[in-house]
C-alpha cells in the first residue's frame, strides 16, 4: 500500500514546497528576477533530492510492516514462526500468538516452538477469528526455503533444527556465491535491517520463557542434552578482542574442564578476512596452547600477525572449532559478512570440523537494528553449513555506564564477561544457562 502511493506522496511534497515559495517583488529588474529564480531552483533541486531519499528509506522501512488478512497457512519447507508472523501479523516479535492461537492443535509447540512439521494448518488469528481460507492455504513467504537457514522446519536431518528468527520477506534475496555447498535452492534468505517498530525491545526480551537458550537466534546442531564438546574432543577456539580478555579466558578454562585438548587465539580488532590474511594486529594477542602455555605480550600494542585458520587446523586437527568473530564486521554490506564468515565455514567443511559460532555480545554504543542486521547475516552463513550459532546477546546486557561501550572492563564488565563465557558454553554443551 505504501509502495503504490509513493509517487502521489513525493508529489505533494513538492507541490507543498513550491507553494511555500517566496513570490519575487515586481520592483526588482528582469535580470535580478532570472538570477534569483536560478538561485532558488539549485536550492530546490537540492532540497527535492534529500527529501525524496529520506522518503524513500522511510517507505523502504515502512513497507515490510504491513500484515495480511490470511487467517490460515499450510506450512511449507523452510517455514518458521517468526517469518510467517512477520509476514501475516506484521512484526516477527508476535511469534509467541501463534503459539498461543494453534497450542490446542499442536501442543508440541508449547514445548519446542522451533519445530514446525510441514503440512501443518497454522492460524494467523484468534481461533475465534480464524476462518480457513481455501484460497490462501499455501504460505507464500518469499526466501521461506529449506536453504533459508534462519529456521527449518521437520523436514531437516537428525531432529535438528533452528529456532524461529526473525526474517523480513521484502528485502532482496543476496546470491550464494559458488563457493557454498550445494543446497536445493540457490540463494540465501534476505539479510534483515531490522525497522525500528519497537525501538525499546531487545530481540529476546519478547520470547517464550520456557525457550530453552534465551533467543531465537541460538540453534544448536545437535540434539537438546547432546554435547559438543567432549572428553576426547580437540578444540580450536579463535576470536577477536573479546577472545583476548576476561571472556576468551574463561570460556577457554571451561572447555579444558571438560577434558578436551584446546587452544585459543584471540587477535584484537580482527574480522574472519585477517585468519586468511594474516594480517597484523597492534591492539592486543593472546594464545594459550594444549599444555597451557599462554602467549600474551606484557605491551598490548605489540604488533602480532593473526595466524592463518588453515595453518592452525593442519596444526592442531580440531575436531571442534569455535568461533567467536563478527562484531568487527557491523559495518559491512550484507554479501561481504555473509562471504567472510562462508569462508571459515567452507574450511570447517572441508576438514570435517564441527563448527560452533558464537556472536558478538551486546554494546552500549551499537544501534538494536545494526546489530539485528549482523546477528541475521551471520546466522544465514552458518546455518547454510549446518554450524551451531549462539546468539549472546541475551548473556551480555551493556552496563548504562562506564567501559568504553564495546569491552568489557571493571569489577562489573568482567562479571557480565565471565557469565557470557559460562552461558555460552553451556548452550555448547546442550545444557540450559
Amino acid at each position: 500500500m505504501m509502495n503504490s502511493n509513493s509517487g502521489s506522496i513525493k508529489r505533494l511534497l513538492v507541490i507543498s514546497m513550491l507553494a511555500a515559495l517566496p513570490v519575487t517583488a515586481s520592483a526588482q529588474s528582469t535580470s535580478d528576477a532570472r538570477q534569483l529564480d536560478k538561485a532558488e531552483i539549485r536550492q530546490i533541486t537540492r532540497e527535492l533530492q534529500s527529501v525524496s531519499g529520506e522518503l524513500d528509506a522511510l517507505l523502504a522501512m515502512n513497507a515490510g510492516g504491513e500484515a495480511s488478512s490470511v487467517a490460515e497457512v499450510t506450512v511449507v519447507k523452510g517455514d518458521c514462526l517468526s517469518a510467517l508472523a512477520k509476514k501475516h501479523l506484521g512484526s516477527a516479535s508476535r511469534w509467541p500468538e501463534l503459539v498461543k492461537w494453534n497450542q490446542d492443535r499442536y501442543p508440541s509447540l508449547l514445548k519446542n516452538p522451533d519445530l514446525i512439521h510441514i503440512g501443518w494448518k497454522l492460524r494467523m488469528a484468534p481461533p475465534s477469528a480464524a476462518k480457513p481460507n481455501t484460497n490462501a492455504a499455501q504460505s507464500t513467504t518469499p526466501g521461506a526455503s529449506a536453504t533459508s537457514g534462519s529456521s527449518t522446519t521437520a523436514a531437516t536431518s537428525s531432529g535438528n533444527t533452528a529456532p524461529p528468527a526473525a526474517t523480513n520477506t521484502d528485502e532482496p534475496v543476496i546470491t550464494i556465491p559458488s563457493s557454498t555447498p550445494p543446497t536445493s535452492g540457490s540463494t540465501t534468505p534476505p539479510a534483515v535491517t531490522t525497522t525500528p517498530q519497537e525501538p525499546e525491545t531487545k530481540p529476546w526480551q519478547s520470547l517464550n520463557p520456557d525457550f530453552r537458550y534465551g533467543s531465537s537466534m541460538t540453534h544448536r546442531a545437535v540434539p537438546d542434552g547432546v554435547p559438543i564438546i567432549k572428553s576426547d574432543s580437540r578444540v580450536l577456539h579463535i576470536g577477536d578482542s573479546h577472545t583476548c580478555g576476561t571472556y576468551g579466558k574463561a570460556i577457554d578454562a571451561c572447555m579444558r574442564e571438560s577434558g578436551a585438548t584446546v587452544s585459543t587465539y584471540g587477535v584484537s580488532g580482527s574480522s574472519p578476512s585477517w585468519w586468511f590474511n594474516g594480517t597484523v594486529g597492534k591492539s592486543g594477542y593472546f594464545a594459550k596452547d594444549e599444555s597451557g602455555k599462554v602467549d600474551q605480550p606484557a605491551d598490548w600494542r605489540t604488533p602480532r600477525a593473526t595466524p592463518k585458520l588453515v595453518d592452525l587446523i593442519k596444526e592442531k586437527k580440531p575436531t571442534v572449532l569455535v568461533v567467536s568473530l563478527g562484531a568487527n564486521l557491523i559495518g559491512g554490506s550484507n554479501a561481504a559478512i555473509q562471504g567472510q564468515v562462508k569462508s571459515i565455514c567452507e574450511v570447517a567443511k572441508q576438514n570435517g570440523t564441527q563448527l560452533v559460532w558464537v556472536g558478538p555480545p551486546d554494546g552500549r554504543s551499537k544501534s538494536s537494528s545494526d546489530q539485528t542486521r549482523l546477528y541475521l547475516n551471520l546466522k544465514t552463513a552458518v546455518d547454510m553449513y549446518g554450524g551451531t550459532f549462539i546468539d549472546s546477546r541475551p548473556f551480555t546486557e551493556y552496563p548504562a555506564t562506564g567501559g568504553d561501550g564495546v569491552h568489557y572492563g571493571g569489577s562489573e564488565g568482567n562479571k557480565i564477561a565471565n557469565d557470557w563465557a559460562k552461558s555460552t558454553y553451556k548452550v555448547i554443551q546442550g545444557e540450559k544457562p
